[in-house]
């Protein structure tokens, strides 16, 4: 399955392949383009070919169909399939990264860069057919998916390092009409990354998730 989604990838265009392997530590110091916006693009695609996904094939409530996609597009999950595409050597990150190993946030960010570059040249078809295959999403909800919680995560990370944190959470309407909800997340008091979602237990999970990623990031 892994064969194919380099496949298509390897077909694309070879300014947009190049990018989606340039870190901003390496784009930084040679004055070219970073995958930080290819990476943003991804993410999102991802999201939304995920949530497709289960939405027609996985007939359960909605709390339960936020913690499961959470499994398929976690950190985790992205950096072990990273792993396995053998993409490691051809990440290029600057003098600074060079000596250290290859953190779990950098190929979880190329991962969505790709996953962009394949949905750009290609399209959101050949996407959704690639992407479904690389994550195995099938197969893993016949075996049964144990849900990622990224709040509790996010509890135990602040407990560990003595961080106050708070969820500061309002609601907001919608073009449609739709109640909605915007979950903030704070650490002593330093606000960090918001998440919205339909429910306000969505809206947690989402803040707790880009939070997570955020301080990965921080450490590279």
């Amino acid at each position: 399955m892994n064969n194919n989604f380099l496949k298509v990838f390897e077909s694309c265009d070879e300014k947009l392949k190049d990018i989606a392997f340039t870190h901003s530590s390496y784009a930084n110091a040679h004055k070219a383009t970073s995958n930080e916006r290819l990476e943003y693009l991804g993410d999102s695609v991802l999201g939304l070919i995920v949530g497709d996904y289960l939405y027609n094939n996985y007939p359960v409530n909605e709390g339960k169909l936020t913690k499961v996609r959470s499994t398929f597009v976690c950190t985790q999950n992205l950096s072990k399939i990273a792993k396995e595409l053998g993409i490691k050597e051809r990440i290029k990150v600057g003098s600074s990264l060079k000596n250290m190993p290859i953190s779990d946030a950098i190929l979880e960010d190329t991962v969505e860069s790709m996953i962009a570059v394949i949905y750009l040249c290609k399209g959101l078809k050949v996407a959704y057919k690639v992407v479904t295959e690389l994550l195995d999403i099938k197969a893993k909800l016949k075996k049964g998916v144990k849900p990622t919680d990224y709040k509790s995560e996010l509890i135990e990370y602040a407990g560990k390092n003595k961080l106050k944190i708070e969820f500061v959470v309002s609601t907001y309407v919608t073009k449609g009409g739709q109640t909605n909800f915007k979950s903030g997340v704070r650490l002593n008091g330093e606000f960090y990354k918001y998440g919205t979602g339909s429910t306000k237990r969505e809206a947690d999970q989402n803040a707790s998730r880009l939070t997570l990623k955020h301080i990965a990031k921080q450490a590279k």
